[in-house]
């Protein structure tokens, strides 16, 4: 009987364990598993920043404008519905999410310039997708393994709203938002008002447009045509 216990007892506990490794895995996200190349193409970017994905068909609820200028635009490639320009990968529907693509209201969001893109709300704004973000839904702010503590992630942009002594928070000052967009300061946190969310683009990359079937599959994997015919030039007009 004691060896069925202890044998029971064992069992039990790697299961535990393993649960909880497991979830502190997938805590921030599986971007790991997708890599560079489910978001980036080295040859064939169909946008900025050598994008591989692009959803050129989502229009903002929130003022009926296009999508692109936005980093959203690259994110919703994946994360819409195949109906409505995305891959279908966990799909966020926009028409129910946190704005993006406007300018906050300073009433409603107190939003430091640096976690803005041009002026604006956007995904990146709350958001750092690279996989060294090791933050719960890759969050810039660590809400805990399972995001226990999202409101400790709300308070950088709405700390009027919230209880700053019961979530541990001294001041919004002291928050520490993640980046990994500065090569030269490393992946980490930096205080809020120093975070770098994005940087320039290099001009001299012309996106070639939309490659068919949108998906996270490595680029090299799906040729567009004007490949096989080394006659056409897709950049000249």
């Amino acid at each position: 009987m004691n060896k069925i216990k202890g044998l029971f007892l064992a069992l039990t506990s790697a299961l535990f364990i393993s649960g909880i490794l497991v979830t502190n895995t997938l805590a921030a996200g599986p971007h790991e598993g997708v890599a560079c190349l489910g978001c980036h193409s080295v040859h064939f970017a169909v946008d900025d920043k050598a994008f591989a994905v692009k959803n050129t068909t989502m229009i903002n609820p929130i003022n009926g404008e296009s999508l692109d200028g936005l980093v959203a635009a690259k994110c919703l490639g994946c994360h819409e519905t195949q109906e409505l320009g995305g891959a279908g990968i966990r799909p966020i529907h926009l028409h129910t999410t946190h704005p993006i693509g406007i300018i906050p209201n300073p009433r409603v969001a107190d939003v430091p310039d640096n976690l803005l893109k041009e002026g604006k709300l956007d995904c990146i704004s709350c958001h750092e997708p690279h996989p060294s973000n090791p933050n719960f839904m890759y969050l810039r702010v660590d809400t805990g393994s399972y995001g226990e503590n999202l409101q400790k992630f709300c308070v950088t942009c709405h700390s009027a709203k919230a209880d700053m002594k019961l979530i541990g928070v001294e001041s919004v000052d002291s928050l520490e938002l993640f980046s990994a967009m500065d090569q030269q300061a490393g992946a980490k946190n930096f205080r809020r008002d120093e975070v770098v969310t994005n940087n320039p683009s290099v001009e001299y990359i012309k996106p070639l447009g939309v490659i068919p079937a949108n998906d996270i599959l490595p680029n090299y994997l799906k040729k567009p045509a004007w490949v096989n015919e080394p006659e056409f030039n897709p950049l000249v007009q």
